[in-house]
C-alpha cells in the first residue's frame, strides 16, 4: 500500500508540473536576417517567460535591428508589437510611458496589440529597444500561451533610395 501511495504521489507531482508548464509562456528568442547589396540586416526579438505578481502576469522583452556592412547608414529602426489574447476589459502595458491597451468588455477572447519603435539617425548601425517590462492584468482574463512579440528591423543605406526590412517574432 505504501508503494502504491508513493507511485500515485509521483504521478500527481508530474501532472501538476505538466499543468504549470502549459499555463505559463516559456522564454523565447528569434533572429532572422536579410542580405542586402551592402551587408546583412538582422532582426532580433526576445521575451522572458511569464511571472506572477499579485493579480498580474509580467514579462520582460527586448528587440533590435542590426546592420553589419561597411556602408554608411541614413537610419536604422526597430519596430515592435506586443500582443496577447484578453477579455473583460483586461489590460496590457508594454513599459512605454503613457502606453496601455485594453480588451473590450466582452467575455469573448480578443487579440490586443500595442506597438512602439526606436530609430537611430545618427549613423549608428544598430537600434535597440531597452529591456522593458510588460504587465497584463488581471491574470484571470489572459488566455494562456498567447503572448507574442513581433519585431521589424529596417535600414536605409546612404546613397540608396531603397530600404530593407526583416521580421522576427516570439
Amino acid at each position: 500500500m505504501k508503494k502504491f501511495k508513493k507511485i500515485m504521489m509521483g504521478i500527481a507531482v508530474v501532472i501538476c508540473a505538466f499543468g504549470f508548464t502549459i499555463s505559463s509562456a516559456s522564454a523565447a528568442s528569434d533572429s532572422n536576417y536579410v542580405s542586402t547589396p551592402y551587408g546583412k540586416l538582422t532582426s532580433n526579438a526576445w521575451r522572458s517567460s511569464l511571472s506572477t505578481s499579485g493579480n498580474t502576469y509580467q514579462f520582460t522583452y527586448q528587440t533590435s535591428a542590426v546592420y553589419s556592412g561597411s556602408n554608411s547608414v541614413d537610419w536604422i529602426k526597430t519596430t515592435w508589437e506586443a500582443c496577447a489574447s484578453l477579455r473583460n476589459s483586461a489590460s496590457m502595458s508594454i513599459g512605454i510611458s503613457a502606453d496601455g491597451v485594453n480588451a473590450g468588455s466582452s467575455s469573448s477572447w480578443q487579440n490586443v496589440c500595442q506597438s512602439a519603435y526606436w530609430q537611430n539617425s545618427n549613423g549608428a548601425k544598430g537600434a535597440y529597444s531597452e529591456t522593458r517590462n510588460a504587465v497584463i492584468k488581471p491574470r484571470a482574463d489572459y488566455r494562456s500561451g498567447t503572448v507574442s512579440i513581433q519585431n521589424e528591423a529596417k535600414v536605409k543605406i546612404k546613397g540608396d533610395a531603397r530600404s530593407w526590412s526583416v521580421n522576427a517574432s516570439v
